[in-house]
């Protein structure tokens, strides 16, 4: 029994160190986060939206957006005097580490690169990435995105910022907006466009046979099919009269 007990309290110790040690290690030492997070205010606002975000889930940490040495150790920065506070800033944001304070233009898309290649290459060689670069008011990744809760936007709910009309987005690619794109834009418009006025079920008989769909051919072949049994009930009718 004995035996049993300290067995069993081995187990216990064994879990809860390594526990300990894994904590210890998911929790490392953020000298960004615990900064901007004692400031508070304003200064906070870009960790409070981060946590919980699909990058901090990932271990995506400020550092890797802005650069900079995020292992300074901050110590206690209730304790921290001005100087020594201004001091650990001025290692934490040193320049020498890198560190940008709002990453925007080719930076911004080079940054994002690193792990969505794919969809930085197709949004930059858009008509709104080409024209984000340009300076010409197209919009960054985290005008879309947003720049700390990361979120997957909603089309064309999100497009209502820049654009008055936003009818037919949802069946656009909003990241690879084309010449092409444009034109296949307005030819889907002109058919919402149309659809309104005709209202959503079509009309039986259209204006141009090139126009009919499996509903309307079933249903006029239906109504020749009819109309041919009237006329073969009426000819049977007429002879037999004569007789």
């Amino acid at each position: 029994m004995d035996r049993m007990k300290y067995l069993f309290s081995v187990f216990w110790i064994v879990v809860i160190v390594c526990y300990g040690v894994s904590a210890g290690a998911d929790q490392r030492a953020d000298a960004c986060v615990t900064c901007h997070s004692s400031l508070g205010g304003r200064l906070a606002d870009p960790v409070t939206a981060w946590s919980g975000s699909i990058h901090q889930q990932n271990d995506i940490t400020c550092d890797l957006c802005h650069g900079g040495n995020a292992e300074v150790d901050v110590g206690d920065m209730a304790r921290l005097s001005g100087q020594a506070l201004a001091e650990k800033q001025a290692l934490a944001m040193s320049k020498d580490s890198g560190f940008i304070a709002k990453p925007s233009g080719q930076a911004l898309f080079d940054m994002c690169a690193e792990c969505h290649t794919a969809s930085v290459s197709r949004y930059a060689d858009s008509i709104m990435g080409k024209a984000y670069v340009a300076g010409k008011n197209g919009p960054s990744c985290v005008v879309c995105h947003q720049a700390h809760n990361n979120i997957i936007p909603a089309v064309p709910e999100v497009c209502d910022s820049c654009h008055k009309d936003t009818s037919g987005f949802s069946q656009i690619d909003p990241m690879s907006v084309t010449a092409a794109t444009v034109d296949k834009l307005s030819r889907i418009r002109i058919q919402l466009i149309g659809e309104k006025t005709k209202g959503s079920r079509p009309v039986l008989v259209p204006a141009f046979p090139e126009d009919l769909d499996p509903y309307q051919i079933g249903f006029l072949a239906f109504g020749a099919v009819f109309v041919l049994f009237l006329l073969g009930c009426l000819v049977y009718v007429i002879l037999e009269k004569r007789e």
